[in-house]
């Protein structure tokens, strides 16, 4: 793995970097292409929506871009940016002139299952709390870090529900479910990360014939769903059943067909973005 920090080649950080004592930062993991970042506008602007609600002055985009070519090789591979607020003095109270740290790391192949592959889902007993900064990917990510601990041998992803019981997430991605051949997907008011490729089906989805919407979604909505999609950078669109139970009758009609047209489209979200 290539690690650069503040544009040099390293991987050590101050001890007293705000990210590493309070996750004061923000981060963003792309999908490198033939050397490039897919998708990079949406994870461009996500970012610079977090640094803005934290407070953080953001890095220069082309700094950014540079140091993310750095660590790309020549086959599809995933690469993690990091900004956080910088060094501070001992407290909760943020420096006020801060020196933010800029950390990009990269350079595994992407390693996932074949995409026709069907995921395997479980419910993750730690609950989805309330974000203090929703759809941004904030650097305090304890209950993913716990839910993920909860994964069987058999599983390839976790839902997780809130305090009352209404799914917001799955572990690691977003999550699509088909009713009645519409698409629908937990809205992130005060829970969960604005998914760049989800955020994509919502503004383009109309355009491929596909209906896109935001709605709540019970566990029990999620188990009489025809079909089950999670999204993410790494994954792509990948097709998901609840462990335990069997396709629900419809689910390869309308799930097949969204997901062939959601493979067709997917090579040009880029000229799309």
């Amino acid at each position: 793995m290539t690690i650069l920090v503040n544009g040099e080649p390293g991987a050590a950080v101050a001890a007293s970097d705000r990210g590493l004592q309070f996750g004061d930062g923000v981060f963003e993991t792309v999908r490198m292409q033939a050397h490039r970042p897919v998708l990079w506008g949406r994870h461009w602007g996500r970012l610079c929506r977090g640094l803005e609600r934290l407070g953080i002055p953001r890095p220069p985009e082309q700094a950014c871009l540079d140091e993310l070519l750095q660590v790309s090789i020549d086959v599809p591979s995933m690469a993690k940016l990091i900004v956080t607020r910088g060094p501070g003095p001992r407290g909760y109270a943020a420096p006020s002139r801060p020196r933010p740290t800029r950390i990009v790391m990269g350079g595994a192949s992407l390693d996932i299952a074949d995409a026709s592959d069907i995921l395997r889902l479980g419910v993750c007993a730690t609950r989805a709390t309330r974000s203090p900064a929703p759809g941004c990917k904030h650097l305090n990510r304890l209950e993913n870090v716990l839910a993920r601990q909860e994964w069987g041998e058999d599983w390839d992803e976790g839902l997780m529900l809130d305090a009352g019981g209404r799914v917001r997430c799955a572990t690691q991605s977003n999550v699509f479910i088909v009713e009645q051949g519409v698409l629908l997907t937990p809205p992130l008011s005060t829970h969960g990360v604005a998914g760049t490729r989800r955020d994509w089906l919502l503004d383009h989805g109309a355009a491929f014939g596909l209906t896109v919407r935001e709605t709540s979604l019970t566990l029990a909505r999620v188990r009489r769903a025809d079909a089950i999609f999670l999204t993410s950078a790494r994954l792509g669109v990948r097709r998901a059943v609840l462990l335990g139970q069997e396709s629900p009758k419809g689910a390869s009609r309308h799930g097949k067909g969204l997901l062939d047209r959601i493979h067709e489209i997917g090579e040009r979200m880029h000229a799309l973005d």
